[in-house]
């Protein structure tokens, strides 16, 4: 691990997923090297909650485990300091949707 300060950058996750022949996620590293992935090549991915209630998916250096979703490999190479967060539901939408499918409120 470097270092250098991390750079958080706000947004789609600007590269090619590529995962298992199935689609899936790949369980670890281990599986990102026998498929032939560069550590440089590989990502992992996890969820997380912004400070303002947002839910995030944080893709990263390879070295993370809490909160995994899984891993995947890129063609492009990164730094092992950059990480992209993307939205996957506001806080409104978390909100609204949690507020209808309470079961509480429906009674």
């Amino acid at each position: 691990m470097s270092d250098k300060k991390s750079t958080v950058i706000q947004g789609e996750f600007p590269f090619t997923e590529l995962r298992t022949p199935t689609g899936n996620y790949y369980d670890n590293k281990t599986q990102l090297e026998q498929a032939g992935f560069e550590k440089a090549q590989m990502w992992s991915v996890v969820t997380t909650t912004a400070t303002n209630g947002d839910e995030l998916f944080v893709y990263g250096p390879v070295h993370h485990y809490v909160d995994i979703i899984g891993y995947i490999g890129t063609a492009e190479h990164h730094d092992g300091n950059t990480y992209y967060a993307e939205t996957v539901r506001t806080a409104a939408e978390a909100a609204c949707e949690d507020a209808y499918f309470c079961d509480t409120c429906e009674a």
